[in-house]
């Protein structure tokens, strides 16, 4: 770079700059020829070192050591006696001559030096603003165009192409419009690499076929953010590595920046979902008010006509226990989304303690009893069962709906067993039902809202029961499935266990 033959100049301007220097020399010893005659000899050599120096700031340091050996010749041959000829009549000149080499010598080297030293200074000046504007367009860039517009500038005022490839969140590379032209198979394959490696990878031998050569990984604080390739405006690969630092400093920036971006999308995602709670607030509180208590007036209405039935005549007594029947379920069943609803909230608050699970089995028997009168639960907790953190209305919640879904979906009389077991980390509570069994190609989605084993089924319900009984689960941290049996379904959940608080001993 600078005034020396530039790594990317071709063989045509290297021989156009010497072409030039001899020219220079040639009219400095015409201009000198008249004045030999006014001039000393040493004035002559003035202007011979004079042309030197100028051949070497404006042509480079090659030329100019051209010119310095050209010189020398020139004024041996024209102006040392004898004229026209090499010979040296006095042997003094021979000093003259090699100061003269010496002096042109250095100056050439010591010019050609400042002169690329300024032009250095130039090129980093012009990297600087130029980097400077990028880092101005990205800081304001709001979308992911400005950002590879603000690159592509930039590669540009470097005398570089580029491609910015992108990362999509699952490793994969989306390339970005912008670039010289689009990347091959090779080279996204190259791009590929950098981005798994975290490294720079460098291809020169793809600079003969015009492709890209150089692969930088756009490291951000807290990821790679995707790649930067590298296209010269030429086949020499020497203009990418003399501004390397360059290229390195601008990736750097874009990374920053499509950081910055994917920030402020999830900030924007972090207020959707606040905005889709206050909403699901909104709705419950509606609900709860405008729906809740109309029903239980409902309900409480059609229990007073079910107590006057006897009153009423045989008909009209059908018509109000049916009412009382729907009422209860349409009740029962906006119980059941309000709960979803707040289970699947993110300020679900469990009311956790330590207490014997014996006592939840216990109290969630006596509610399906009433509900289904008749049927027999087989109970098997084991032995020396320790005691729980959970809470006890939310899992008495889930037994009672793994039993009512038993009872609906097996004959009368059919085996229900409800089993429980510790492992030392997880209590494992199974519910299994002989006759009615799960849709085998459907076993993960049961869980699943409005999910039924049975589409059209003749028993009632819409599909909560279990999704309900999982959302529970999660929330303590356990675990839910479903399985079939040689013999009918079963649903086993588990629940960590951990262990119990110490219990002070009382001093007498």
């Amino acid at each position: 770079m600078g005034t020396e033959l530039p790594s990317n100049s071709t063989p045509k301007r290297r021989t156009a700059r010497l072409g030039i220097a001899v020219i220079a020399c040639g009219l400095t010893t015409a201009i000198a020829m008249p004045l030999h005659q006014v001039l000393d000899l040493a004035n002559i050599v003035m202007l011979f070192l004079l042309t030197v120096f100028l051949v070497a700031v404006f042509l480079g340091r090659g030329p100019a050591l051209l010119a310095s050996f050209l010189a020398v010749a020139l004024f041996d041959f024209f102006f040392v006696p004898p004229q026209l000829s090499f010979d040296v009549a006095d042997a003094q000149y021979l000093v003259t001559f090699g100061v003269m080499l010496a002096v042109g010598l250095a100056t050439a080297h010591l010019t050609s030096r400042i002169a690329e030293q300024a032009e250095q200074a130039r090129a980093a000046e012009r990297e600087t603003r130029q980097l400077y504007e990028a880092a101005r367009e990205m800081a304001g860039a709001h979308t992911l165009d400005q950002v590879t517009s603000a690159v592509c500038t930039c590669l540009d005022g470097l005398g570089m192409g580029g491609h910015l490839l992108v990362s999509g969140g699952t490793g994969l590379l989306a390339e970005q419009p912008g670039g010289p032209h689009r990347l091959g198979e090779m080279e996204r394959s190259f791009a590929e690499s950098a981005f798994e490696r975290n490294e720079i990878i460098e291809a020169y031998d793809l600079a003969r076929v015009g492709l890209a050569t150089d692969y930088f990984p756009l490291r951000a604080p807290s990821s790679i953010q995707g790649v930067l390739a590298i296209t010269s405006s030429t086949i020499y690969t020497e203009a990418i590595r003399e501004r390397r630092q360059a290229i390195e400093a601008l990736a750097s920036l874009a990374a920053l920046a499509l950081e910055r971006l994917s920030f402020a999308e999830a900030a924007k995602r972090g207020e959707l979902v606040i905005a889709e709670e206050r909403l699901r607030t909104s709705v419950l509180s509606s609900l709860s008010h405008d729906l809740r208590t109309p029903l239980t007036t409902l309900v409480g209405l059609a229990d007073s006509l079910a107590l006057q039935r006897h009153k009423l005549p045989a008909e009209l007594a059908e018509m109000a226990n049916v009412i009382r029947i729907q009422a209860e379920a349409m009740h029962r069943l906006l119980s059941d989304l309000l709960d979803m609803a707040r289970l699947q909230g993110t300020d679900t608050a469990l009311r956790r303690e330590w207490q014997p699970f014996e006592e939840v089995v216990g109290s969630s028997l006596r509610l399906v009893e009433s509900a289904w009168p008749g049927r027999q639960v087989t109970v098997d907790l084991g032995k020396d069962l320790p005691l729980v953190f959970f809470d006890a209305v939310l899992v008495e919640r889930v037994i009672c709906n793994l039993l009512e879904n038993a009872f609906k979906y097996s004959p009368a009389g059919a085996r229900i067993d409800l089993t429980a077991r510790h492992d030392g980390e997880q209590l494992h509570v199974t519910v299994c039902n002989e006759g009615g069994k799960f849709p085998n190609d459907r076993l993960s989605a049961m869980f699943d809202l409005f999910v039924r084993g049975n589409e059209e089924s003749s028993v009632p319900g819409v599909g909560l029961g279990l999704a309900i009984c999982k959302a529970i689960v999660v929330a303590h941290g356990g675990s839910i499935r479903a399985e079939n049996t040689p013999s009918g379904a079963c649903v086993r959940f588990a629940l960590p266990s951990g262990p119990p608080p110490a219990i002070e001993e009382e001093t007498p």
